[in-house]
This record gives C-alpha cells, sequence and structure tokens, in this order.
C-alpha cells in the first residue's frame, strides 16, 4: 500500500434562496461534492484504491471500497466465493446501522426542539466498529477477498448488539409482524425521534409536502451504471434515468414491506420520506443476522492485476446505489468515475429542487427545506443561505451528515 497521506474529502451543499409570501424560493444550488476524486486516482496501483477509498471517505468508506472491488474484480473476471460476498454485506450493513444512528440520533432531534443523543450514537458507532472487525490484521479492502477467520460467537454478540440498538431506534415499528393499521397509530402515540418527526411533518406541514415529479429510480445493474459512466463524465455529477433526474434512497428502494404501503395513503410525501428512513432500522437489523448466517471461514482468491479491462460495481448504501466505474491497464487505473446517491437527490433538477419548487406556502419555509433536505439525507453538511434576509443563525446551517 502507498504510504502517501490522502486527505478526506471536504463537502458541501449550500442553497442559495429568499422568501416570497411563505414560499421558499431557490436561486442556486451549490455543491462542493468530490469530483476531483478521478483525478486524485489517476494512474494510482489499482490494488491501492480501494483503501485509499476507505480513507477519502471516512463516513462512508465502506461503500466506496466495496464498490470498487467490485468494480476492479470485474475488469479482471474475478469471481469471489459466497463467503466473501456474505462478509462484504456484513461490512456494508453495519455502516449502513452507524449511517442510521448518526441521522436519527444526531440529525433528527434537533429538527423536533431536542438535543442531539450523543451517548446513543456513540454506543450504535462502537457496535457497527465491532461488527466490522472480521478480517484480521484489518486488510479486509482486499481484491480478490480477505483472508476470513471469523470468531462466530463474538460476531455474533457484536451482531446482536447492533441489531438490538438498531431496533431501539424506531420501537414503535420493532414488531416485524406490524401491519399499516396497526403501525399509524403507534407512530402517533410515540415518543421516539422518528415518531415525533413524522408527526410533525403530518400535523404541522400541508399534507403533500414533500411531492415532486420526479421518478423514483429502480433498483439498476452494474451495467447500466456502467454503460453511462463510460460514456457521459457529466453523469457522475448530474445523473439521470433517460435524461430526468430521479430520486434514490429509502423511499426509492422501498426496503420495508410497509413502504408500499404508506406511498398509497400519503404519497411520495416529506412524512413518507421519513418513515421510509426509519423503517431502515428494523429492516438493516434483520439483514445483519441473516449475512453472519452466510459468513464462513475463507481465503482470497489469486488475482493477476496486469491485464487490461473495465468493469463497473454498484452497491446499496443507506442513502442508495453508489456505483464505480473504472478501467485498467498494467496494474495502474486509467480511468475511474462514480455516482453516488447525493448526486442524485441534489441534482440541480433533481428530486430535492423539484419538491421545494412544488412546495406550498408554509408558515416557516425555511424550516420546512430543512426538514425536506434532511429528508434526502445529504450526508454532507447542508447551508440554506438566505439572500437579503437577517433571520436568526438556527436557520443557517445543519449538518445533516452522518
Amino acid at each position: 500500500m502507498a504510504t502517501l497521506a490522502w486527505p478526506t474529502l471536504e463537502q458541501r451543499i449550500r442553497l442559495d434562496a429568499f422568501t416570497i409570501d411563505g414560499r421558499l424560493v431557490a436561486k442556486s444550488l451549490v455543491t462542493t461534492r468530490a469530483s476531483g476524486i478521478a483525478g486524485v486516482l489517476a494512474a494510482q496501483p489499482v490494488e491501492d484504491v480501494p483503501q485509499v477509498l476507505a480513507r477519502l471517505f471516512p463516513l462512508c468508506g465502506t461503500a466506496h471500497a466495496i464498490a470498487s472491488l467490485a468494480a476492479i474484480e470485474a475488469t479482471q473476471g474475478i469471481e469471489v466465493s459466497p463467503a466473501q460476498l456474505a462478509f462484504r454485506e456484513l461490512m456494508l450493513l453495519a455502516e449502513h446501522g452507524a449511517a442510521l444512528g448518526w441521522r436519527i440520533l444526531m440529525d433528527w432531534p434537533p429538527l423536533v426542539g431536542g438535543p442531539p443523543n450523543v451517548r446513543a450514537c456513540a454506543d450504535i458507532r462502537r457496535a457497527a466498529a465491532a461488527v466490522s472487525t472480521v478480517a484480521e490484521h484489518g486488510a479486509w479492502a482486499r481484491i480478490g477477498g480477505a483472508r476470513l477467520r471469523p470468531d462466530r460467537d463474538d460476531l455474533a454478540r457484536a451482531v446482536s448488539e447492533l441489531a438490538r440498538l438498531l431496533i431501539e431506534l424506531f420501537p414503535e415499528a420493532a414488531d416485524p409482524a406490524l401491519s399499516w393499521r396497526e403501525l399509524w397509530p403507534a407512530i402517533q402515540g410515540g415518543a421516539s425521534t422518528p415518531a415525533r418527526l413524522i408527526n410533525t411533518a403530518r400535523a404541522d406541514m400541508p399534507a403533500d409536502y414533500g411531492r415532486h415529479d420526479r421518478p423514483l429510480l429502480p433498483s439498476m445493474a452494474a451495467d447500466w451504471f456502467a454503460a453511462r459512466l463510460a460514456a457521459d463524465p457529466v453523469f457522475c455529477n448530474a445523473p439521470t434515468l433517460d435524461g430526468t433526474p430521479a430520486e434514490v434512497g429509502p423511499l426509492a428502494a422501498q426496503r420495508h414491506p410497509l413502504i408500499a404501503e404508506a406511498v398509497s395513503h400519503w404519497g411520495p410525501t416529506l412524512a413518507t420520506r421519513l418513515l421510509a428512513a426509519a423503517l431502515d432500522a428494523p429492516v438493516v437489523a434483520g439483514r445483519l443476522c441473516r449475512a453472519l448466517d452466510e459468513l464462513a471461514d475463507d481465503d482470497p482468491v489469486e488475482v493477476d492485476l496486469t491485464r487490461p479491462g473495465r468493469g463497473a460495481g454498484v452497491v446499496e448504501t443507506a442513502r442508495g446505489p453508489l456505483a464505480y466505474f473504472v478501467d485498467v491497464a498494467f496494474g495502474r487505473v486509467r480511468m475511474l468515475r462514480s455516482v453516488a446517491p447525493t448526486e442524485w437527490n441534489f441534482h440541480p433538477e433533481g428530486p430535492f429542487m423539484a419538491a421545494l419548487d412544488a412546495a406550498p406556502r408554509v408558515a416557516d419555509p425555511v424550516l420546512a427545506a430543512r426538514l425536506l433536505a434532511a429528508s434526502f439525507d445529504p450526508c454532507v453538511p447542508f447551508r440554506i443561505e438566505m439572500l437579503g434576509d437577517h433571520r436568526p443563525p438556527s436557520h443557517a446551517e445543519v449538518a445533516l451528515h452522518a
């Protein structure tokens, strides 16, 4: 591994806007999302790429590393074992759980007038880290797989603890057999942060707030992303579905069976989007246990990375699909491109901007826009800059990231 000191990437989103008659009118959406990653990794040894990405993106580095691993292995025709795939799924789920903990315990409480729950969030992050210590010596981001010798008893305890903490994030939805008829009254009478936030969205906002006319992105295979990332570098920063920006994330993925019923009752609105995110907590808890059952001792396959080739990999993260396309030759990167969920949801003409443009009048349009941004989970600090408006600092910036 190269000894270069790779920096983390500074990323922010800023909405420049002004208010008119109870509506927030957007002038521009400015993002400093990392588009220079291709230049950073150009000509680098291909075996270094996954671990470099894990360092560049400390908050979601596991997903970046695993998506790039899949892309690089596709360039060489490498097929890893089911045990390796289960291990990577377990790593992704642990990171998903940590992201949920931050979102629900740190980002969401201030939106309903409460303080962030730092201690509970730290507990979840510790539990997620314990789940991630499966591969020996930390060398998990290896092309062809890692050396897997998991201590099943220790790992089972770590998975059980993380699953328990995730279910506690949204106890109103803890019962896997819960019906929609039972869930909504439970939320109405609930005291958890998700229940309070969803109730706020339903009671204090217009019923259709957060609705937009952009499509939901269906699940797409790596080949679909490969064709677009290879052909058009603009796709990295402004992706579209057949020319139209689309929404990604929990609402689009509908990982919990009750999301479809929520859409039928509430439509694709702010409240539905928040509910979909909260319901990821019991979903991830269940998937963690299933991935553990498929994990086994395994060894990496031998690889020869000198052959030229192109390939793509895609993983489903907490916020939606993360895809990489890689072109390699003689063991080095010739081209690397990626597209992340934030680029879909915060596309200049994408679902967040479309929902904001379609938003009805509300008493506090700035607070409503903050709730809307939180429902799309920008992953990075999100700032609303009011033009010609002198509002208190509480409206200026909220670190909606995990």
